[in-house]
């Protein structure tokens, strides 16, 4: 371990192997500032109309039962049945309940084509100009 002095005068206390990938640039001062500039692209940089479009295409949560996003498994009176919704500004649309798992994913897939795919396109568009 290695006891490190920065810019500011703060000191940290870091690993060589973090100093060596650049894990650890500051004593913890530069955090707040790394924080803004990361809220700054994922606001102006990666957002159309207000839609955060990272958040429309980021990868499924580890838990999820179904491993789809918006497909969740729910029991109902004994009977398993999957509940597909999708959120789009902040307002989640309810798609439906199904019985069968794919009608349940296709029901989304659908969904993410009609609601997200329009940001997605015009944030590509946008980074090509």
């Amino acid at each position: 371990l290695w006891l490190c002095k920065c810019d500011c005068g703060g000191t940290t206390i870091t690993s060589g192997t973090s100093l060596r990938r650049g894990d650890t640039v500051s004593c913890g001062c530069m955090r707040q500032e790394q924080i803004n500039n990361a809220k700054k692209v994922l606001t102006i940089d990666k957002s159309i109309d207000g839609v955060q479009i990272p958040l429309l295409t980021k990868k499924v949560r580890s838990d999820s039962k179904t491993g789809h996003k918006g497909v969740h498994e729910r029991n109902r009176n004994g009977k398993i049945v999957y509940e597909v919704s999708i959120t789009l500004k902040g307002i989640r649309k309810y798609l439906g309940s199904f019985s069968d798992l794919n009608k349940a994913i296709n029901a989304r897939k659908k969904a993410e084509e009609e609601y997200h795919l329009p940001y997605v396109n015009a944030l590509k568009e946008k980074e090509n100009k």
